[in-house]
């Protein structure tokens, strides 16, 4: 069963609306992990087995869009530029937070961030999607209360869903990659 999900409002200087896992939901009793989890770098840990160096994933956003203008010739113009919102994280106050203030402060890159969408088949812990997000920056690092809230520029994107048969079986996967330093998806 999966989650159930709430939007919550963010507080700071940009009001924003992000969905987030509604742990007041009483169905999430009997979930034995998260359904989302990140890591960044080797900051992250936790107890789920097959995912030790990642951390659960209270909620994200991220947005990918192609901006035109209306008086190009065609959609591979120069006009035609990729561009991601800032990817934002919410997770829990944990021993990383003063690493990733930290990155912040001295402004150092996190060459990989990872997101990935946690399922059960047939009672494993599986990855049913991943998202991983190079060379990003942190534009700014919020402790809300007991959760850390992240806002993140993004370089590189590469998105993978998993594909299970009926039995239970990975039969594949799609992928989408975009570079927006390059402009260039595949």
């Amino acid at each position: 069963m999966s989650q159930r999900y709430k939007m919550t409002e963010l507080a700071g200087a940009q009001r924003m609306l992000i969905p987030t896992t509604d742990s007041n939901d009483e169905s999430i009793n009997s979930v034995k992990s998260p359904e989302w989890m990140v890591k960044i770098g080797v900051l992250t840990s936790s107890t789920i087995v097959g995912f030790l160096d990642y951390a659960p994933l209270y909620g994200w956003y991220g947005e990918s869009s192609r901006i035109t203008a209306g008086d190009i010739g065609g959609p591979l113009q120069t006009s035609a530029q990729l561009k991601h919102s800032d990817l934002v994280l919410i997770l829990g106050n944990g021993g990383y937070a003063t690493s990733l203030e930290a990155s912040m402060n001295k402004g150092y890159p996190l060459d990989l961030v990872t997101i990935v969408r946690l399922g059960n088949i047939q009672g494993v812990t599986v990855k049913l999607q991943t998202t991983a997000y190079g060379n990003c920056m942190i534009q700014s690092f919020q402790q809300q209360l007991d959760r850390l809230v992240l806002h993140l520029s993004v370089t590189t994107k590469t998105n993978t869903v998993l594909v299970y048969n009926n039995l239970g079986v990975c039969a594949g996967q799609m992928v989408s990659s975009v570079d927006y330093s390059k402009n260039v998806a595949q």
